[in-house]
């Protein structure tokens, strides 16, 4: 009887750090961030079928009632099978929403957040978005397995709710590089927002090709968007690794 009840306290705790264990989790990483909902639109047969909204017009619908609540809101990214599916923040400090949540409170691992050089209206050609490669598999943690070119294969496209439309962008280049010094006469990644002409394009786009760590075939021409997701690798100090893809719709 006595062993039966001690199995039985073990259970009960090892049940009530589980629990507890979740509870911290969904608090730090889930409630700090606003969920999009995967509404499927199931018409009846008495619908009209030009009244009926799409699946993307209802996520855009969503993303627009965000902005309300946060207006530093640029989009929504998400690579399918993954766990990057984030709002994107955009402001003129980098350091704002390095550690903050979309709701502006302090959060460890901040959020996806946009260059504080680039410019979103207009449109930079090369919109850089930051974020922590966090040890709980959060925000851009999986970037990290871009190293492996079968992941590649399995998730080379990236989508980007703006405010307004639904990108899909096509992975060209996955690069392991370093935060130089402003003196060093190398190619710095970070530091390419917009083209004015085709020579600095086909440059930027000729070095993100050399430097690829796993050969991908597709490249992109003058006057195509494209979006870097950066964050921190640690083969070295000071290492990034980034993701460049090219827009495709």
């Amino acid at each position: 009887m006595k062993k039966k009840n001690i199995l039985l306290a073990i259970i009960f705790l090892s049940s009530s750090l589980l629990f507890i264990l979740v509870h911290i989790y969904y608090n730090k990483v889930l409630n700090h961030q606003p969920i999009i909902s995967e509404t499927k639109v199931v018409p009846s047969h008495n619908d009209n079928k030009t009244d009926i909204p799409s699946e993307d017009e209802l996520k855009l619908k969503e993303i627009n009632k965000l902005y309300e609540t946060n207006s530093d809101l640029f989009g929504w990214l998400t690579v399918e099978g993954t766990n990057i599916d984030y709002p994107v923040m955009y402001t003129q400090n980098d350091d704002y929403y390095l550690h903050r949540d979309f709701y502006q409170r302090y959060f460890k691992a901040g959020s996806l957040f946009i260059d504080k050089h680039n410019t979103t209206n207009p449109r930079d050609t090369n919109i850089i978005i930051h974020g922590h490669s966090m040890k709980d598999g959060s925000m851009f943690h999986d970037l990290l397995k871009y190293k492996d070119v079968d992941y590649y294969l399995e998730h080379k496209y990236i989508t980007l709710y703006t405010l307004k439309a639904k990108e899909i962008y096509e992975v060209i280049g996955v690069i392991i590089s370093e935060v130089y010094n402003n003196n060093d006469n190398v190619f710095k990644y970070y530091q390419f927002y917009n083209a004015t002409n085709s020579e600095e394009y086909d440059n930027y786009i000729k070095n993100i090709k050399e430097k690829s760590i796993i050969s991908i075939d597709t490249t992109s021409k003058f006057n195509g968007n494209l979006i870097t997701l950066s964050t921190c690798e640690y083969s070295k100090d000071n290492s990034r690794l980034a993701v460049i893809a090219k827009k495709i719709n």
